[in-house]
């Protein structure tokens, strides 16, 4: 493990940009460090997904201290690399969550670096709900394929083979 965030104080996803050019980031800060990486938009959706399910099973309580603002990706985002693979998982002696992260990276290129962040279940609920509502913030859906459609609510949809452009 090349990092290891014991016990980090700030756990968030974001993004820079706007909807339709954004990157996305995970981002975690302790007391000596902040560290940053790139993510692509379904791994911060599936995280968020994801740590809501495992709290469901260990805790109800809804995230009751989270704040827009407190969850904000600090900067400097510099990106210590960007995430080709993470996982999830719940230390049951513990009740923390562990997330580790691997570097994408191209077959012949070597080994993946890689990162472990262990964080409470307050911390879990904050970025669980946090990573919803960036989720959220992005363009509208299409209600018939669930890609997404322009700002205007418009887009070529596969589901009406390319003929013509749907519309609201």
């Amino acid at each position: 493990m090349e990092l290891e965030l014991q016990d980090p104080h700030h756990v968030t996803a974001g993004f820079l940009g706007v909807p339709g050019d954004r990157t996305f980031f995970l981002q975690a800060e302790d007391t000596s460090q902040l560290v940053s990486w790139q993510v692509e938009k379904v791994q911060v959706e599936g995280l968020g997904e994801l740590l809501a399910q495992l709290l469901t099973r260990v805790d109800d309580a809804p995230a009751t201290d989270w704040d827009r603002d407190a969850m904000a990706l600090r900067p400097p985002v510099e990106p210590a690399w960007r995430v080709g693979e993470l996982s999830l998982g719940l230390d049951p002696e513990s009740s923390r969550f562990v997330l580790d992260l691997a570097e994408l990276v191209a077959e012949d290129a070597g080994e993946p670096r890689q990162a472990r962040i262990w964080f409470e279940l307050d911390p879990a609920r904050r970025l669980a709900a946090h990573a919803s509502e960036v989720i959220g913030q992005g363009r509208p859906r299409c209600e018939l394929c669930g890609r997404p459609t322009d700002a205007d609510g418009t887009h070529v949809c596969p589901s009406t083979n390319g003929h013509g452009r749907l519309s609201r």
